[in-house]
């Protein structure tokens, strides 16, 4: 319990130290004044890759499903989507927000595509992010009544007031601090509990064969999943890490161009290790010692607990509420700066001040707060599932337009609109029509972004010389 609310209280202590620096300005409170290095701003983004999904769920799935479904849809399609952005989007995002001091995706949709595309994806990301957020407390409250020993509803409220405050205190500076903290910590527990699961077990020449025998596809596909399925999740993953507004908004806090692309090729390489080495050391230990385990979100606390000394123990579930924190208040930041910059100043009150503008993205953000906590507090699916769906969401409204925003030249405010609506039109319909296996969503809805981009495009007017040349701008020094 001790070493829980310590943690707690740390991250509001990180938050307060940041207040005055985060400022009444646009460019210090959401773009952490330009001044995050490349290591700080690596293992932020990772932390904010890495939630309660990713700790919980996904690593449920693994004990379920096999490691090869979440070796390859998370972890190597995740790494692979932060090679892609660092290569294609990370440069010319950088310099956008150095042009214009912006600092959201819908801001770079609005310029490029005009300001419905702008409108529609800070209403995905209001709807999206909040979602997002569900499972995380979720998490946090199978998490903290475990370590605090107290009832799951209290531990949800607690983990949700936290993580709430210190975002509304330091913005994107405290966000990025805490988050780069948290992501040490998460990558040091997954890899020191998988590493002791091995050893206690002779290493994984001896592991292995015996998670083998309770679970036969452990290390193959499972005959129960559709291979689009496996197809899917790892499209959806690659779309993700390539296009979130949270990923995206953290580019902009680099240091410079360079320091933004190498900041992806840190988050890519922790990714990969985690969910490669971390997974497969623990989900095997969990078939060996809990074969027959009900909750399968609980796969890490119930290895945690058997092989972990208490002291220990409690500092492994301070990296799960590491990992719940560090997505949420992500987020959270990043659903109050499109509502905040993209909808009240834009639409409601064009001349209002920075100040203004973070004051009501504080309120928006509190008030989401509140709901995210009263939702978990009444949801049942699995993390990893509700997660996994969000993922697809995402990618499937804003990959198609961010890439053809940035390198193609002809695509134009009818395209970029069609290619955001017609993409998550798309997977929402899919899905909830169950068209196709879970997770296969986005096989569908990605080509229909890209049609939508190519035909509105095509069909329609080309975009001004302006619009023209703000994109060259983007790759000057390229």
């Amino acid at each position: 319990m001790v070493i829980g609310l310590l943690y707690f209280c740390a991250c509001i202590g990180i938050a307060l130290y940041f207040q005055r620096k985060a400022g009444k300005h646009a460019r210090a409170y959401w773009g952490a004044g330009q001044t995050i290095g490349v290591w700080v701003n690596g293992f932020a983004q990772f932390s904010a890759l890495v939630s309660a999904a990713s700790f919980l769920g996904f690593l449920g799935l693994c004990y379920k499903l096999g490691w090869t479904f979440t070796s390859i849809a998370f972890g190597v399609s995740s790494t692979l989507g932060f090679v892609v952005c660092m290569l294609l989007a990370s440069g010319p995002l950088r310099r956008y927000s150095q042009l214009r001091e912006k600092f959201t995706l819908s801001n770079f949709f609005s310029e490029r595509y005009g300001d419905a595309t702008g409108l529609a994806t800070s209403i995905f990301v209001l709807i999206l992010f909040p979602a997002y957020i569900v499972p995380q407390l979720m998490g946090g409250g199978l998490a903290g009544a475990y370590v605090l020993g107290i009832d799951f509803t209290y531990a949800v409220i607690l983990v949700g007031v936290v993580y709430v405050g210190y975002v509304l205190l330091g913005g994107m500076l405290s966000v990025t601090w805490t988050d780069f903290l948290q992501g040490m910590l998460m990558l040091g527990f997954m890899l020191g509990l998988s590493l002791v699961a091995i050893s206690h077990f002779g290493g994984l020449g001896e592991l292995i064969p015996q998670a083998l025998a309770v679970n036969p596809h452990f290390l193959g596909m499972h005959p129960k999943i559709s291979p689009w399925t496996y197809f899917g999740i790892s499209v959806g993953v690659f779309m993700f890490a390539l296009s979130s507004p949270h990923i995206i908004m953290r580019l902009f806090t680099a240091k410079s161009v360079r320091a933004g692309r190498l900041s992806l090729a840190v988050t890519g390489g922790t990714s990969l290790v985690f969910h490669l080495l971390g997974y497969i050391g623990i989900a095997a230990a969990a078939l060996v010692l809990f074969p027959q385990l009900e909750n399968i979100d609980n796969t890490y606390i119930v290895v945690m607990d058997q092989l972990f000394p208490p002291l220990v123990r409690g500092l492994a579930v301070a990296g799960i509420l590491a990992a719940i924190m560090s997505t949420t208040d992500a987020m959270l930041l990043a659903a109050g700066a499109e509502f905040s910059n993209n909808i009240y100043k834009r639409y409601f009150k064009p001349g209002a001040s920075d100040e203004e503008v973070i004051r009501v993205a504080k309120v928006v953000m509190a008030v989401i707060g509140v709901i995210t906590i009263t939702l978990a507090l009444n949801q049942t699916k699995s993390i990893g599932v509700i997660v996994g769906l969000l993922v697809e969401g995402t990618g499937s409204a804003f990959a198609v337009p961010l890439l053809a925003g940035l390198w193609w030249k002809r695509a134009n405010k009818v395209g970029g609109f069609v290619s955001v609506v017609g993409g998550f039109g798309t997977f929402a319909v899919v899905h909830f029509m169950k068209i196709v296996p879970m997770f296969a969503e986005i096989l569908i809805s990605l080509p229909v972004s890209l049609l939508c981009m190519v035909v509105g495009s095509l069909l329609t007017a080309p975009p001004s010389g302006e619009t023209v040349e703000f994109v060259e701008q983007l790759h000057c020094g390229e």
